[in-house]
Order: C-alpha cells, then structure tokens, then sequence
C-alpha cells in the first residue's frame, strides 16, 4: 500500500496528473528515468486517478479505496504475475494494518485539531473567489469575516491588553476571547508578492513570507505555544522555560518545538523538503507518526532537511544568511540550483516564470544575492548576469528565461 500511497498523499504528483504543467511534466518524467522499477505502478495510478477524474486535488479517503481497488483488479485482469502484482500482493496482508491505522490517524487528527475550530489549510480563504480580493493579506478572527491589508508589508501586534494593532497604526478591539481550555484559533493568509510580521500575545516575533498560511491562538494553552504553518516564517520566539513553543507543520507530521530562539521554517506544499534553519539557542525538528518519532537536536549555523518521500532527516552546517536574508527582501545563495532561485522569485513577485528548456535549467546552479526591493524585471536581469539566461516579458504577470 504505500508502494503508492506515497504519490496519492503527494500534491506536486497528483497535479501532474491533474493539471500538468512544464515543471511538473519535466519533473516527472526525470523521476521515472531515474527510478524505473516505479514506472509501471506509476502509469497505472494515473491512469486510474484519471478515470476517477475527482474534481479535487486533494483524495478523500473513499477515492484512495476506490484506487486500491481498482488497482486490485488491474492487476487480476492481467491474469499473469506481474511487478506491480508482486508488489501489492507483498503489500496487501497490511491492508487491515493499514485501516487501522487510517482509523488511529483520524482519531488522533481530530484530537489534534478539536479545539482549532476545524480549520484546514486548504480550505482557508476560499470563499472569496474576486482575485482582487485573493491578492490581498489576510487576517481571519476566529470564524469571523477576513479583514484584507493592501499593503505589500504588513504588520499584526496582538497586545496583552487583547487588542490588535495593524501596521502600527490601527487599532482594533478583539471582542472575541478564548474561554476556558478552549483556545480561539485565528488565521493570517499572506498571498503570493505580499509578506506580514506578527506579534503574538506571548511577544514571539514572526516574518511570514509569500505564500503563507499561518494559524495561532489569541493566547497560548497554559502548558505550551503551538502555533501552525503552511509556507516559510522566521521565528524569534520569546524564552519561557514553562511553555514549549511548537510549530507544527501541516503538510506532514513534523514539528519543531523550542523555548526560546530564532530558526526559520520552509514548509511549502509544492516542495519535496521541509527544511528547518537554526540561527540563534536549540530547537528540536520531531516527526511523529503511529509507529515512530525521530527528534533531531540543532545547534544554530545548522539546517534539517526532512524529506517528504523518505521520511527521514538530513542535518548540515550552512550559510544562515541564505535561508533567512528574505526578511529583509534579499535572497542569497550558494551553488544553488537557479529552479529553486526562481521559485522563490515567483512567490516574492506573484508572477509566473518559465523556463524555455527546463530540463537545462535543472543542471545550473547559481551563487549571489538579489535585492527583491527591485522590479521584476531588474531582479531576472540581474539574475541573468551570471547565466547564459535571457528574459523575455509576456505581460506583467509571466516570464521566459531561455
């Protein structure tokens, strides 16, 4: 079962299958080259999930069971022993083990989440479907209506007093409190080419970058500050030997959890990596499941690398600079690969770049530093200086490198 559960549970597969684009065809098809004793499991899960044809990125777990299914019969249909035969028929005596665990999972996922108000990542800020709107960063109160901040950067204070400052300047009366053991979880939405600070009630400091969903209580729970995270923040976490300050990530089952220090977090769904930069104190990179938790001590000048597919963590000594300079709109870079590069331009930007021949692309690795504070189009020429790369402009919301 996990032979293909993995590519189920994975959002950049299931839109290559979906919504295939450039990157994610390359990608693939660069992964099947590498990895060929998984191509035919592959192309027969894209197969099947284009016959579902669900209209949601995301499977429910009645199509994840249809899957295995109608990969069962598939592979009956053949009516000879093939890979993918020997593959699942090894994998199927811990279906039941599977279930179980589905069921343990689920009830500890609500646990998790029973006093959050039920929020998902994935459904937060849908409703407004005006892209004027969608542009805009977003503060949402408990199940309240979103209050949208134009500017590019913003800044939230939650005071001690229960009030909420925007921007310095504005000042707003927080009628909604948390009661009892209950904690009012409230959501901050930072889109694509915006970026927000906020001040939580405890004094931690937190930058959000493009693309960011960010979820945390109006106050923190009396035995620990669990905050949660979909994209990439900077953390300057106030020191409180009492209460444990844990960031947990949605995506996948990690968190990291600290007293008091400063570490950046990059937890983007499209990336394969979860990667955890320590700058100042210790924190503790832990990733939990039903059977296991791996925890991974980090002293500051080191980065955990938790991988998606291997579930496993690789520590390193790094340049800080190069995984933190995006709070002040700089990014720095050593031999990194000019894919990841502009990646995190089209956050910043809020644009779409693509590559003429991104299979080239992959194979170039760059050094430097940008200055983000600079246009679109002074930040890839820029770029380019290094490269043999030109830019071409589509209209103010795509570019070709080639």
């Amino acid at each position: 079962m996990k032979l293909y559960s993995k590519y189920m549970e994975d959002d950049f597969f299931l839109s290559w299958v979906y919504s295939p684009t450039p990157e994610t065809i390359s990608f693939w098809q660069d992964y099947i080259l590498k990895n060929p004793e998984e191509k035919e499991i592959i192309n027969t899960l894209k197969g099947i999930l284009v016959d579902i044809k669900t209209e949601d990125i995301k499977l429910s777990e009645k199509e994840k069971q249809e899957i295995f299914t109608q990969l069962l019969n598939k592979i009956d249909h053949k009516n000879k022993p093939s890979k993918i035969f020997n593959l699942v028929k090894r994998s199927y005596k811990y279906v039941a083990i599977l279930m179980l665990v589905l069921i343990i999972a689920n009830v500890f996922i609500n646990h998790v989440f029973e006093n959050t108000n039920d929020f998902d990542f994935d459904t937060i800020s849908e409703t407004p479907l005006d892209p004027v709107i969608k542009e805009k960063t977003q503060l949402i109160i408990g199940q309240g209506e979103p209050l949208l901040i134009d500017e590019k950067k913003s800044s939230i204070e939650y005071t001690k007093l229960g009030s909420i400052i925007l921007n310095e300047k504005d000042t707003i009366s927080n009628e909604i409190k948390n009661e009892g053991e209950v904690l009012l979880f409230n959501k901050l939405i930072v889109p694509f080419g915006k970026r927000s600070k906020i001040i939580l009630s405890d004094g931690s400091v937190v930058y959000l970058n493009a693309g960011t969903k960010f979820v945390f209580p109006d106050t923190f729970a009396s035995n620990e500050r669990k905050v949660f995270l979909s994209g990439e923040a900077f953390f300057e976490v106030a020191p409180n030997k009492e209460k444990p300050f844990i960031v947990k990530t949605i995506e996948e089952k990690v968190s990291i959890e600290v007293l008091g220090t400063k570490f950046n977090v990059s937890a983007y769904p499209v990336d394969s990596n979860i990667l955890t930069v320590l700058t100042e104190g210790k924190v503790v990179v832990v990733e939990k499941n039903i059977f296991k938790t791996q925890r991974a001590i980090l002293k500051p000048g080191q980065l955990a690398s938790w991988n998606k597919n291997t579930e496993k963590v690789a520590i390193k000594e790094v340049n800080t600079d190069n995984y933190t300079l995006w709070t002040l709109g700089l990014l720095h870079f050593e031999s990194e690969s000019i894919v990841n590069i502009v990646r995190k331009i089209e956050r910043f930007y809020n644009v779409e770049i693509v590559f003429e021949n991104v299979l080239d692309a992959k194979n170039i690795n760059v050094s430097g530093k940008l200055d983000l504070n600079d246009k679109i189009e002074q930040t890839l020429e820029n770029l380019t200086i290094t490269t043999e790369f030109k830019f071409e402009i589509i209209n103010d919301k795509k570019y070709v490198l080639k």
